[in-house]
C-alpha cells in the first residue's frame, strides 16, 4: 500500500493560468465536419475567445500500443488561439480497446512520453485526457499514468487535465475507472461529464437533470478539492421517437433547438424541477420529443458552479451553444 501511495504522490500541478473572469471557463472544440448541420466551433471561438481561458480540440487519439494518433490538428487555429491569448490543450480519447494501454508500466509511459513530445512539438499548452468506458479494473492504472503524465508535463508548465464520469446515477461499469481523489492529486483539474443522464439509445428524459448535477458536484466535492473541479455543460439534447421506449436518437445543439420547435410549430416548456427544456412534434404521423439544455438552463448550472466554488466550468461543445449563454458566463 505505502508503494502505490508513493507513486502517486502529487507531481506539483501547474497552476491554471489566473483567469481575469473569475474562473475558468473551457471550451470543446471540434473541427468543422461538411455537411453535419451542427454550427462550427470555429465561429464560435472567433465571436467570444474574449470569455474562454482555455480552448480544448478535439485533435488526438492514443492507441492501445501507446502512439498518438493526428485526428484533426489545425497549427493555424493554434497561431490564432495564441494570438488571443487563450491556451490551447487539446483532447487526448482513447481508441476502441486503448485500456491496454494502461495496463504496464513500459506502455503507460510510452504513452505520456508521445503526449509529451506531441505538446511539445505543436507549441500547445497542455494535455486534457479523455479515456473512456475503461475498465473498473483500470482504476488504479490511470492514475499511475496521470501521474506518469503530470510528471513530464508540469516541469515544463504545461497543463493536466482530466475528464471523469460522475459518481452518482452511474453504472461502476462506466464510472468505475475514474479514482477522483487520486487523480487530483497530479491533474490540474478534473472535468465533471455532467450529462447524458439520459442518452441516445435509452429511454427520453432530461440529459442533465439539475438534482443530479448538483448532487454530483456535492459527491465530487467529497473526493477533491474545489479548485480541482470544472463542471461540463452539455450544451445540447436529443431528438427520440415518443412512444415511451428506448431508441437512438440524433443529437439536437441547443443552437438549432429551438428553430426546430419553431418549424413544427410547437411551444417549448421549460421544466423547471429539472432545469431542463422539452417540446413535442409530430413529423409524418410520427411523435419525437425534444430534450436540451438552453442558455437559462446552462446559467444554472453556471450558478452551481459558482455555488460551490468549482475551478470552472466547459461546454461541450463551441458552437452548439445558444446566443444567450454568453450573457451569464463572467
Amino acid at each position: 500500500m505505502w508503494f502505490i501511495e508513493a507513486l502517486l504522490a502529487p507531481s506539483g500541478p501547474a497552476a491554471m493560468p489566473p483567469s481575469h473572469l473569475g474562473m475558468q471557463v473551457v471550451g470543446f472544440y471540434e473541427n468543422k465536419v461538411p455537411g453535419d448541420g451542427i454550427p462550427s466551433s470555429e465561429s464560435s471561438f472567433n465571436a467570444h475567445y474574449r470569455q474562454l481561458t482555455q480552448v480544448s480540440p478535439l485533435w488526438f487519439s492514443v492507441t492501445p500500443a501507446g502512439t498518438v494518433l493526428n485526428t484533426g490538428f489545425d497549427a493555424r487555429f493554434v497561431a490564432d488561439a495564441e494570438q488571443h491569448h487563450v491556451p490551447v490543450v487539446p483532447l487526448f480519447v482513447n481508441t476502441r480497446g486503448s485500456s491496454q494501454v494502461l495496463l504496464s508500466r513500459a506502455m503507460r509511459r510510452r504513452a505520456a512520453a508521445n503526449i509529451t513530445q506531441v505538446v511539445q512539438a505543436d507549441h500547445l499548452s497542455g494535455a486534457s485526457i479523455d479515456f473512456e468506458l475503461l475498465s473498473p479494473s483500470s482504476r488504479a492504472d490511470l492514475s499511475r499514468f496521470v501521474h506518469d503524465l503530470s510528471s513530464d508535463l508540469h516541469p515544463q508548465h504545461k497543463v493536466v487535465a482530466v475528464s471523469v464520469f460522475p459518481l452518482l446515477g452511474v453504472p461502476t461499469s462506466i464510472n468505475g475507472a475514474y479514482d477522483y481523489r487520486s487523480l487530483a492529486r497530479n491533474a490540474d483539474y478534473l472535468v465533471i461529464m455532467a450529462y447524458d443522464h439520459h442518452y441516445s439509445g435509452g429511454l427520453p428524459g432530461p440529459v442533465a437533470p439539475y438534482s443530479w448535477v448538483k448532487n454530483n458536484v456535492v459527491a465530487a466535492l467529497k473526493e477533491a478539492p474545489p479548485d480541482r473541479l470544472v463542471l461540463s455543460i452539455g450544451m445540447y439534447g436529443y431528438d427520440w421517437i415518443n412512444n415511451g421506449q428506448p431508441g437512438v436518437a440524433p443529437t439536437v445543439a441547443d443552437v438549432s433547438a429551438k428553430a426546430l420547435a419553431k418549424s413544427y410549430g410547437v411551444p417549448i416548456r421549460y421544466v423547471a424541477a429539472q432545469s431542463q427544456n422539452e417540446f413535442v412534434y409530430t413529423q409524418n404521423g410520427v411523435s419525437h420529443v425534444v430534450w436540451f439544455m438552453g442558455d437559462r438552463s446552462a446559467a444554472a448550472r453556471v450558478k452551481l458552479a459558482r455555488q460551490y466554488h468549482l475551478a470552472g466550468i466547459s461546454l461541450w461543445r463551441l458552437g452548439m451553444e445558444e446566443p444567450g449563454f454568453w450573457h451569464v458566463v463572467p
